[in-house]
């Protein structure tokens, strides 16, 4: 069934209207420059690679310094085909971009996959006695 274009509009426009990164909505978000979108994603890489911990060999001494992710691509970075959504610690190495999302961003996201470590006593419960 098709819809209609007045439905397709209403659609658009309330996807638009969702907050995504720093409260910015998509609509915003999509009519950016092209590397203000990298920057921002890359502001919210840095969160995971502190967190990994990838400023203690990171080529940047201000990283080093401040002791945390506080880079961002050069353009020759850019050029040599490094991922723009990721600082530039990530290297261009897969696995190091893996580890930034999956052990540095994505627990922040996943309140409702997260599982108490733990979740009371068993007679707390009302489980058997």
């Amino acid at each position: 069934m098709a819809i209609s274009e007045a439905e397709r509009k209403r659609r658009q426009d309330e996807l638009d209207a969702e907050p995504w990164y720093f409260g910015i909505p998509w609509g915003v978000f999509r009519q950016m420059p092209v590397l203000e979108q990298n920057h921002i994603r890359q502001k919210v890489a840095q969160f995971g690679a502190t967190k990994v911990g990838f400023w203690k060999d990171c080529s940047l001494a201000k990283c080093r310094r401040a002791k945390r992710c506080c880079g961002f691509l050069s353009d020759a970075q850019r050029k040599q085909g490094y991922n723009p959504a990721y600082p530039p610690c990530a290297r261009g190495e897969e696995p190091r971009r893996a580890r930034i999302y999956f052990e540095g961003i994505r627990p922040y996201g996943d309140e409702a996959e997260q599982v108490p470590k733990y979740a009371g006593r068993a007679s707390d419960r009302g489980e058997g006695e």
